[in-house]
């Protein structure tokens, strides 16, 4: 068999690649979402003026209204939601490893009474470059399906937070300033 690594260490460089790059995507996101904030953290935010809607309001009365960017466009998470891998390795023999120590599972373990897993371990032998259809080898196809976890409800409230703080400012009463009165 060619260059071979243990089946456990392929599957956990495949984890830690799609988590890279689900961290990239996260990155990337937090760097938009920041636009959307002063240098003082403070919401961005455009000032307009609408006619005034209450009971008082004359014809020409106009309210100033504050608004948040953030309110104005869709905000979505993108997730790696689903990540397929799919590969023939060639299978190899089962060696026998030391088990590396955990100490915080050697701890738990402790605690709960439960015994110490064995020093060593049998770890599972494959080539993915030798990996082709032959008669006088062993194949594996693996297929690895990794599905995202719900995120969590931070940005919704955060945004429920912001977009409550929109609303009028003050009222500009042209029909108060005109002569004659």
């Amino acid at each position: 068999m060619a260059t071979s690594s243990s089946l456990e260490d392929i599957v956990r460089a495949i984890a830690q690649s799609i988590m890279q790059a689900q961290h990239m995507v996260e990155k990337e996101q937090v760097s938009n979402f920041a636009t959307f904030f002063t240098d003082d953290r403070q919401p961005t935010t455009i000032d307009i003026q609408l006619p005034a809607t209450h009971s008082t309001a004359k014809p020409d009365d106009m309210v100033h209204y504050r608004l948040p960017l953030l309110a104005l466009v869709p905000h979505s998470s993108l997730v790696i939601g689903e990540a397929e891998v799919d590969l023939d390795l060639e299978l190899g023999d089962f060696e026998e490893v030391d088990r590396a120590s955990d100490s915080d599972n050697d701890a738990i373990l402790t605690q709960t009474g439960k015994a110490a897993p064995a020093k060593k371990r049998a770890t599972l032998m494959v080539s993915a470059s030798s990996a082709t259809k032959s008669a006088s080898r062993s194949i594996a196809h693996i297929k690895l399906k990794l599905l995202a976890a719900e995120k969590t409800e931070g940005l919704a409230r955060l945004i429920d937070d912001v977009i409550k703080g929109q609303g009028m400012t003050d009222l500009v009463q042209p029909s108060a300033e005109e002569p004659g009165t």
